[in-house]
């Protein structure tokens, strides 16, 4: 399990990166050709934008993988020990909430937009709000496994996310 996990995090990297290079190319490329031949393709901005929501959605695992997820620190940093653990159990249960909502609500957009095409490029809105439910769902398995290693690490054992080991 650790090894799939590891390579899936490997392949997200990958994505989020290349995804991030196309779109600073897309977008210097969309302003070039805007002030020196004051014309654009319709579909480069429609795709930047587009990749832009594949790399938000990619990242939020990547994120989970490292423990990073919202908190309220001012709060977080000031408690210790068991206080510390049921608040960051209580964090976990609602971000496993949360990302099931966006799993479920986003197989059912995606569901709904397969039979729409995007305006520019003419592909398939399901195509772009696929990751989505994918990006949430691989996110919901590392709070899921996050939350399995909090319920067996004892309270005094238990630190802060940004706090120096």
């Amino acid at each position: 399990m650790l090894a799939l996990l590891q390579a899936l995090e490997k392949f997200l990297k990958a994505i989020v990166i290349v995804a991030n290079g196309l779109m600073l190319l897309l977008v210097f490329g969309q302003v070039i050709t805007r002030y020196i031949f004051a014309w654009t393709p319709a579909w480069g901005e429609e795709l930047s934008r587009y990749l832009f929501v594949w790399v938000v959605f990619l990242s939020l695992p990547l994120v989970a993988s490292y423990g990073g997820h919202m908190c309220i620190e001012t709060l977080t940093s000031r408690v210790h020990g068991a206080t510390l653990k049921f608040l960051n159990i209580v964090a976990d249960a609602f971000s496993i909430v949360f990302l099931g909502i966006m799993v479920y609500y986003g197989c059912i957009m995606v569901s709904r937009t397969s039979f729409q095409t995007s305006p520019a490029m003419q592909i398939p809105m399901s195509w772009v709000y696929v990751v989505i439910p994918f990006g949430c769902a691989v996110m919901l398995l590392y709070v899921v496994l996050n939350l399995i290693k909090l319920l067996k690490t004892p309270a005094d054992q238990v630190v802060h996310k940004n706090a120096v080991e």
